[in-house]
């Protein structure tokens, strides 16, 4: 166990830098954890640990955790590098890959695919619902963004852990749940079909559109069914994922049903 107690220590600099960019992670392979119940997520779903740190009052909670310190921050120092209010904990943590052609489908497998996501708190926050519902399989068409943001692993409570989440282009969405012989739902606010009157119980990919805009021509064109969730105020559309979650929801209810 190492201590920090200078802010030029080049550690800090390092953990700055993984904590805020995307390409640094990316370039490095790892990412950076906050708070007890995130880190304690991280290690049992069984991501390979780079490094742990505390600060000198939250000793302790690591140690009664039975998790393994490497280094403890001075306390002024590490208020520079927490995010936000936690235990004064984090962890830096070595990536990995999920990888498709391993994975196997159930024969009422729900996947969600999220088409072309922008908003990393709103993807957190999807993830946060997807697993609490008790589904597994994300697939993430045509972007860039980072599922081990920070921000995504904060609005998600750390169920980014315990999901398998492929970042895939749609051809590859294509293909696969074609193989598969997924059922594929869209939803969208124009259409005519009211979510509940779909059968979700089935083998179901639903894809979500992004925040900005509606799901691709690509993808409308080998749906089965366009759904969508019913306005009756004066706002004409929902945050991406609140809508996501109604729809899961309805999944949920008629599979408890059937």
């Amino acid at each position: 166990m190492k201590i920090i107690n200078s802010k030029n220590n080049p550690k800090i600099k390092y953990l700055k830098k993984i904590r805020s960019s995307n390409s640094f992670r990316k370039k490095e392979k790892k990412f950076y954890v906050e708070g007890l119940k995130e880190l304690i997520l991280c290690i049992e779903s069984g991501f390979c640990i780079d490094s742990i740190y505390c600060s000198s009052k939250s000793k302790k909670i690591l140690e009664n955790n039975l998790i393994e310190i490497d280094y403890i921050i001075n306390d002024i120092i590490i208020s520079q590098i927490l995010m936000r209010e936690t235990e004064g904990v984090f962890g830096v943590f070595d990536e990995k890959t999920d990888q498709i052609n391993t994975s196997k489908f159930s024969a009422n497998e729900l996947v969600l695919v999220l088409d072309r996501p922008e908003k990393p708190g709103n993807v957190g926050a999807i993830f946060r619902t997807f697993e609490a519902f008790g589904f597994k399989n994300i697939f993430i068409a045509e972007t860039n963004l980072d599922i081990y943001n920070p921000i995504i692993i904060r609005s998600s409570l750390g169920a980014v852990f315990n999901l398998n989440i492929f970042k895939l282009s749609f051809d590859q969405i294509k293909q696969l749940l074609k193989k598969e012989k997924f059922k594929i739902i869209i939803s969208d606010v124009d259409a005519e079909i009211h979510y509940s009157k779909v059968n979700l119980k089935e083998k179901i990919a639903l894809i979500m559109g992004p925040e900005k805009s509606k799901v691709s021509n690509d993808f409308k064109k080998i749906s089965n069914h366009t759904i969508r969730i019913p306005m009756f105020g004066k706002v004409d559309s929902l945050n991406l994922s609140v809508a996501t979650s109604i729809i899961l929801s309805e999944s949920v209810n008629q599979r408890k049903i059937s």
